[in-house]
């Protein structure tokens, strides 16, 4: 019986930890950059992240050549040159944009970030 009790015991706070992982939500924003040399334009335009509280990020996928996160005032909250750097970073609560960076022969990419929060 002790050992049942025992078992039911770790049984429930394990259950308890996937339940409290489960509540966690996520957001995935998404970037995309084309620019021009011969028309000299640069076009953006993606999914923005809007945090109601802070976040971690845990998922980037593309941006070959990194990417910055731009806050809704225009400054660079964060700037990656390799992807997986920014797994791990925390960000404050507040509206952020990707913005993929580019080299002069590849000038379309694209980024998707997803933040748990």
């Amino acid at each position: 019986m002790r050992h049942f009790m025992l078992g039911l015991a770790c049984a429930s706070t394990l259950s308890v930890g996937m339940i409290s992982e489960s509540l966690a939500e996520r957001q995935t924003a998404t970037g995309t950059r084309i620019e021009s040399q011969e028309y000299s334009t640069s076009r953006n335009w993606g999914r923005q992240l809007d945090l109601p509280q802070s976040g971690k990020i845990v998922r980037v996928m593309d941006g070959t050549y990194g990417f910055q996160l731009v806050r809704a005032d225009g400054t660079v909250a964060a700037d990656f040159l390799f992807p997986e750097d920014a797994i791990g970073t925390e960000l404050a609560a507040g509206r952020y944009q990707l913005l993929p960076l580019v080299c002069q022969k590849h000038q379309h990419h694209h980024v998707e970030v997803t933040v748990e929060y």
